[in-house]
């Protein structure tokens, strides 16, 4: 994005706020339904910053704009608002004040705050209106006159529904609508309004393409005790799944007539999760009815995988690995016989590899192949053809995964391109460490992220070492690749770190290490939560790991490791042997013991 566009842009933006008595306007990353991943229809951060990555606030007044995102996307931003006059606010570092204070600072009494409140979830437009409150300004929630400068804007996408056969989903739609209506009995509801994406796609069975690399549809839900609606664009709509909702009690209406609908409701006693759906519905509702905020039904049903779902998720991480390590095989053996690769062709050929499979949908996020100092921007994403892979480079890491019908996958390996220093050696070592730490652990029922994450970063703290990522999230099942509401991560004031892990848990394991300019490394793995035992000391959880990817032996310092790791990655790499060796070549099996399993006997 040219700079001089930006400018342009918002010197457009400033007129529309002066228009309006707007003196600070903010808008996010995000859609109306509170997603990580969104449609091109909704990005309007991106518009007029160039920012595209998956978390940001942008804070715009006469003067002076900001850009706040966290760690992953330092190294981006800093690259994407050279010459913008967007400053960019580093979230977490020291001395970097947090949207809260900037925002106290900028408003003066009388100000106007402006946003568009169907990008904001309730708490946080709440804080907002404290906020404004606390300094005597003004609030206006319904300022969306920013997204008439965007030209041409693209449409609200409207792809063709299919209905996700039992056989994946384990649980039949009219099942998971009468647990979900228990739940609504339970808590005296007689209406529950769903506005997140993959809550709707799995109670409903149904999934889209509306959004890249995202499986879903652009829609509402509102459930009662007898029936339910579906607010989705009528194109979507094919006679099979119009037939299959009819049978569900589901009837159709026009996603364009949700708010009109939400504002008729009257003497309803009305289920939402607030953290879940956005201000501008929260006003819709109105004092007319009676609201009870709790975590959506559906979110935590679908947190824990069915045994369905679990088996389908071991197939589906069985066909990702054949197709990784055949990517590895033809990667390494074109590489190093002279054809030259840029991180675009190695990109498409994983995902040939991957669509090799009847049961592949779609790649399950925009894929990260870094080399060398690429690496070190923890979500890279390649523009064009991107960077010539050099083995100058040392490192190709790659950050990828599927949709399957069978599941989800998420994986991250560190190619080894080159020949790696001690120092590079020594940073891989400790990364697998921390990431054989979590993966190979015994939690007691009721651990959560926040208590298992110093496994991992103990390797990296000692020497005052960190990464500025979680040490894993959730993972959907052909939904979103990230998926709460648990994670894997240290800070006890992120609600989802605090969350229990539970049988049946999905969640990744990527602790990783990114020196600025230079390389980055990062090991990701799939890890389900399953019983381990149970003893008079209460009930006990372990992983299973269900990614069968290998780890590179030559960026290892085997003597940094103990003897109970080296048995480990020895069992790791002959378990992955054992179940693919019947689907390899011959000269892809010989290749795999020489490169996998000699080097570690």
């Amino acid at each position: 994005m040219n700079s001089a566009n930006i400018h342009l842009r918002l010197s457009s933006l400033r007129r529309v706020m002066k228009n309006n008595s707007v003196d600070i306007y903010i808008c996010t990353v995000g859609d109306h339904h509170m997603s990580e991943y969104v449609c091109d229809h909704f990005k309007i951060l991106e518009f007029f910053s160039g920012f595209s990555g998956s978390r940001a606030t942008l804070v715009v007044n006469a003067e002076e704009a900001f850009l706040f995102t966290d760690g992953r996307y330092f190294l981006e931003a800093e690259k994407v608002l050279i010459g913008t006059g967007i400053t960019l606010m580093r979230e977490g570092v020291k001395d970097v004040p947090s949207l809260k204070d900037l925002l106290i600072d900028m408003l003066s009494s009388n100000d106007t705050l402006g946003l568009d409140s169907r990008f904001f979830s309730v708490k946080a437009v709440k804080d907002f209106i404290n906020i404004c409150a606390e300094r005597g300004a003004h609030f206006l929630s319904s300022f969306s006159d920013p997204e008439k400068i965007i030209s041409p804007r693209a449409s609200l996408p409207e792809s063709k529904l299919y209905i996700l056969d039992e056989k994946y989903t384990g649980l039949a739609a009219v099942e998971k609508l009468d647990k979900i209506r228990c739940y609504m009995k339970d808590n005296e509801c007689d209406t529950h309004i769903i506005c997140n994406l993959t809550d709707i796609a799995y109670i409903l069975n149904l999934r889209g393409s509306d959004i890249p690399y995202n499986p879903l549809f652009i829609s509402y839900l509102l459930i009662t005790l007898n029936d339910a609606v579906l607010f989705v664009s009528p194109k979507s709509i094919t006679s099979e799944v119009n037939v299959y909702l009819g049978s569900l009690g589901v009837s159709i209406k026009n996603y364009e007539e949700f708010y009109i609908y939400i504002g008729n409701l009257s003497s309803k006693q009305i289920l939402i999760d607030e953290s879940r759906v956005n201000y501008a519905l929260f006003e819709a509702i109105g004092p007319r009815n009676n609201v009870y905020s709790k975590i959506n039904p559906s979110t935590l049903l679908k947190a824990i995988k069915n045994k369905t779902e679990q088996n389908n998720l071991r197939r589906a991480n069985l066909i990702d690995a054949i197709a990784f390590i055949r990517f590895l095989y033809e990667f390494e053996k074109e590489f190093n016989s002279g054809k030259s690769f840029c991180e675009n062709d190695c990109a498409e050929l994983l995902r040939n590899k991957r669509q090799m499979s009847e049961q592949f949908i779609c790649e399950s996020f925009a894929p990260i192949i870094a080399a060398g100092s690429n690496a070190a921007i923890v979500h890279y994403e390649h523009k064009g053809n991107g960077k010539a892979v050099s083995d100058k480079d040392v490192f190709l890491l790659t950050d990828t995964g599927g949709h399957y019908l069978i599941g989800t996958t998420d994986v991250t390996r560190t190619i080894v391109i080159g020949e790696p220093d001690r120092e590079q050696k020594e940073i891989y070592t400790r990364i697998l460490k921390a990431n054989i730490a979590i993966s190979s652990c015994v939690f007691k029922k009721g651990t959560t992220g926040a208590g298992l994450d110093i496994l991992a970063r103990r390797e990296l703290w000692k020497d005052g070492l960190d990464y500025r990522h979680g040490t894993g999230h959730g993972i959907g099942y052909l939904l979103s690749v990230h998926e709460g509401p648990f994670s894997l991560s240290y800070n006890t004031k992120i609600p989802s770190n605090m969350i229990p892990f539970e049988p049946g848990m999905l969640v990744s394991d990527e602790p990783g290490y990114y020196k600025d300019g230079e390389y980055g490394i990062r090991t990701e793995n799939d890890l389900l939560v399953v019983p381990y035992k149970e003893t008079a000391y209460g009930e006990f959880y372990k992983f299973e790991v269900l990614t069968l990817i290998p780890f590179d032996p030559k960026a290892m310092i085997l003597s940094m490791l103990s003897n109970e790791e080296i048995e480990y990655i020895k069992d790791y790499h002959n378990r992955i042997f054992n179940e693919i060796s019947n689907y390899l070549y011959d000269f892809e099996t010989e290749w795999f013991i020489a490169k996998f399993i000699s080097p570690l006997m």
